[in-house]
């Protein structure tokens, strides 16, 4: 018997082995495999077993990892889609994309000799960093792993060193198996015996606890542990005694507490609302791909109509996901699901769940006992049994977009991932991406439309400011204009909540020296860091990197140290300067980062113990807060001017959206733009929350350029370590790029723009530029990129493939 495994390497290609004949009835498509791969041994995936191999030699597999398959063959054609589509090797896909923390790691040991310093007449002729391995290792009888001492020594590595070690004979190398971090959960039960009505003599405590064995027949040692005290010692004389049986058996984690205990609340849904409801039904019943955009101004109820469609999909057999963008969304979103579904057949997937909890969380998936997956982006990748209906709410939002490794995107493989498995896809927002929009109007999706709020309630009424028109004592434009202040002081007097969005976190943009003019920027980056007065360091949002906040230039070594720019942190400080009586929480970030902080701030603004929210697009996302009656938006117009064709559509959705935060209560909302660009299409279509004007704007402006929707694009980003080495390789790339396109008759049908240095120059030491392909075939556009990666032929480049990038810099 054979098997061919995908291992998690770069190579884009499956390895075979054969299988011994004790592990031969466990193996299965889905499973894990232990497989010898070089030197090491690595986890791999079963994707295959054929029934004779074209050649001979092939090693056997060691062990096989799971008692159930991890997926099966329809998550199987999902994953190699996703692999050929996002060029990406299937081994590391299905890596991404399944539960992490489970595989066993080979890494490499290094030992010394046990010999004395003295031993060695070469140990003075040693380099510096062999003297150091030598120096931690003989400390360390039991052995070093390499990893560690490679960050022991802050050494990216440290090959050559131990390889010369290793042949002078002063250490030993090894691989050794690094046991996974996550596993099965076990849980011990004790049974009664026969044995029980034995005459022989027993202590109180073990009278007491047979007794209660006689009642309940059987029970695990966690609720002994609750009924009775020191009950380990008293179960293991029964068991040897042979009047108790203690087994193992697996267990999961319990989830309930992600999801709260439900209210029962029930809404009664307006026309529009039953319509599309019908609709989705009739694509969830039609047993074929049905995809539909669900277009809601905001506060339309579109969470409604999804609660409804899935509840009528689970009634009758089928299973569903829903997916929000970000994690900020799931805590509210919980709240209502709660209200409607068992929560112990509610899984709840994404980067804030502990690695063991999801791992559970995937088997119970996998068996069919839950069948409503809800999360960000990762939970699309569920394996859902019978899946009918795939929900992709604020289905525009770039937080669906994975930007590193595997660079896919969640809406487009709902989409996907629906017509593999013949389910309804709904995609829904109050500001459809572009594309979306444009294959609604040519038919390609089933077009909802949901053209007013829940009751009847108004939209809120917009008013733009002009801040070239404002000025403060210094000349400078204030942070709050006259007409936002004076709009904050009646929504406070009035008892009513006050949302501020500005999408920069930090406290000023960057430092900067008033006498020299450096700017202090991330050694690791090509960016200025980033003031945060709270913590009173200089941060870069890119690689983390921080330093305590400067008091003099290292330039001038003036202390005229200027800042320039806000954040949410100086403008949260500004508005508690203007309203010192008010209660001011922020919401970006940097204050979101420990868990339970979404929730805290929600139920903050639920119970009204705060007066005025300041926050980043983290507020704009989906967000019901029905006590705001007032938006703030401070700095409308950041985003219109970065290197990015999409720059007005993202300005037009964040201010749609964050617009939409108010006046969902009750009293009607009232919202206002600050901006310096008050005629630029973006705003003036927000301002009237005017989608299809906005459309009827951008779409010619995106034909004219050839940009999507009229055409697709692949970004090759290159980096390098030596910026030299790097820009020689990205112009021979450019050149190789030209040949292959002569070559394979692609020219005339694919643009290729640059290689050119990328709007951020540098991020993590790594100096960077792009190479755009752009045209209408998308799998033309790949072969062409393949092609260009199997030729690159380098160690000093890294070339990554974005396909269909949102992001440019």
């Amino acid at each position: 018997m054979f098997v061919n495994i995908a291992v998690n390497i770069p190579a884009d290609k499956v390895f075979s082995y054969s299988v011994p004949a004790h592990l031969a009835p466990l193996i299965a498509v889905g499973k894990r495999a232990l497989v010898p791969f070089g030197r090491k041994r690595l986890s791999g995936y079963i994707v295959d077993c054929p029934t004779e191999l074209p050649c001979d030699g092939v090693k056997d597999i060691v062990d096989i990892l799971d008692r159930d398959p991890l997926f099966g063959e329809e998550d199987l054609s999902f994953y190699r889609w996703i692999s050929e589509y996002y060029l990406y090797p299937l081994g590391k896909t299905i890596h991404e994309l399944t539960p992490g923390g489970i595989n066993i790691v080979s890494e490499r040991w290094i030992k010394g000799r046990g010999l004395p310093e003295s031993e060695y007449p070469a140990w003075r002729n040693l380099s510096l960093p062999e003297r150091q391995i030598m120096e931690i290792v003989s400390g360390e009888p039991g052995g070093v792993a390499l990893d560690r001492l490679k960050k022991a020594l802050g050494r990216a590595s440290l090959d050559r060193h131990v390889k010369s070690l290793s042949g002078m004979g002063f250490i030993e190398v090894e691989e050794r198996l690094k046991r996974p971090g996550v596993g099965l959960k076990k849980e011990k039960i004790v049974t009664l015996n026969d044995a029980s009505e034995s005459s022989e003599r027993r202590t109180g405590k073990q009278s007491r606890l047979i007794a209660y064995l006689k009642e309940a027949g059987s029970a695990t040692m966690v609720s002994l542990r609750r009924e009775f005290k020191d009950v380990s010692s008293v179960v293991a004389a029964l068991e040897r005694k042979g009047v108790v049986c203690v087994t193992e058996t697996d267990v999961y984690r319990s989830a309930q507490h992600l999801i709260p205990e439900g209210k029962g609340n029930l809404i009664v849904p307006n026309g529009d609302q039953e319509a599309a409801l019908g609709e989705i039904i009739k694509g969830t019943e039609s047993n074929g791909f049905s995809p539909f955009l669900l277009h809601g101004v905001t506060g339309s109820g579109k969470t409604e109509v999804y609660l409804r469609a899935i509840a009528r999909t689970l009634d009758t057999g089928g299973g569903v996901i829903y997916l929000v963008p970000e994690i900020s969304l799931t805590p509210q979103l919980i709240s209502r699901i709660g209200d409607r579904f068992a929560a112990d057949r509610v899984a709840v997937i994404h980067s804030d769940i502990p690695q063991a909890l999801r791992y559970d969380q995937w088997r119970r998936i996998c068996s069919g006992e839950i069948r409503l997956v809800v999360g960000a982006r990762s939970a699309l990748f569920a394996p859902v049994q019978n899946l009918k209906l795939i929900i992709v709410d604020e289905e525009h939002d770039n937080s669906y977009k994975q930007e590193d490794r595997l660079c896919y995107h969640a809406r487009d493989l709902a989409l996907v991932k629906a017509r593999l498995l013949s389910a309804a896809a709904v995609l829904g927002s109050a500001t459809p991406a572009v594309q979306t929009f444009f294959n609604a109007a040519r038919g390609k999706y089933r077009y909802l439309a949901l053209p007013q709020r829940v009751e009847n309630r108004p939209l809120p009424d917009i008013r733009i400011v002009d801040m070239k028109g404002e000025h403060d004592e210094y000349g400078e434009a204030p942070v709050l204009s006259r007409y936002l202040k004076e709009a904050i002081g009646v929504t406070l007097a009035n008892k009513k909540q006050t949302l501020l969005f500005l999408n920069r976190r930090g406290f000023n943009t960057y430092l900067f020296c008033r006498d020299c003019g450096h700017v202090f920027q991330c050694p690791n980056c090509d960016l200025a860091l980033t003031f945060h007065a709270g913590q009173a360091v200089l941060k870069c949002h890119c690689c983390d990197f921080a330093e305590a906040t400067p008091s003099v230039c290292p330039a001038c070594k003036c202390a005229r140290i200027g800042r320039y720019g806000i954040g949410t942190e100086r403008l949260a400080e500004q508005v508690r300067r203007c309203f010192p009586a008010a209660r001011i929480e922020r919401m970006d970030s940097d204050t979101m980062s420990r868990r339970g902080a979404y929730e805290k701030i929600m139920n903050a603004l639920q119970n009204g113990s705060i007066d005025i929210l300041v926050g980043t697009q983290m507020v704009a996302k989906g967000h019901d807060y029905p006590g705001i009656t007032l938006v703030g938006v401070v700095g409308a117009d950041m985003g219109l001017n970065i290197p990015d064709f999409r720059a007005a559509e993202r300005t037009f959705q964040i201010l749609t959206q964050v617009s939409g935060r108010g006046g969902r209560g009750d009293t009607p909302g009232s919202v206002v733009i600050q901006t310096f660009n008050p005629d630029h299409y973006a705003i003036q279509r927000a301002q009237h929350h005017h989608y299809e004007g906005f459309y009827s704007d951008e779409l010619p402006q995106r034909q004219a350029l050839f940009y999507p929707p009229f055409s697709r694009m692949i970004n090759l980003q290159i980096s390098c370590l030596r910026k030299d080495r790097g820009k020689a390789g990205a112009e021979r790339l450019g050149r190789l790029a030209r040949e292959l396109l002569e070559q394979k008759n692609l020219k005339g049908r694919i643009d290729i723009v640059g290689p050119a240095e990328a709007p951020i120059p540098k991020i993590k030491g790594r100096y960077r530029w792009h190479m755009l392909l752009k045209g209408a075939n998308p799998w033309s556009l790949k072969d062409l990129a393949r092609a260009i990666m199997a030729k690159a032929g380098t160690n000093d480049l890294d070339i990554r493939a974005d396909v269909d990038p949102v992001s440019f810099m």
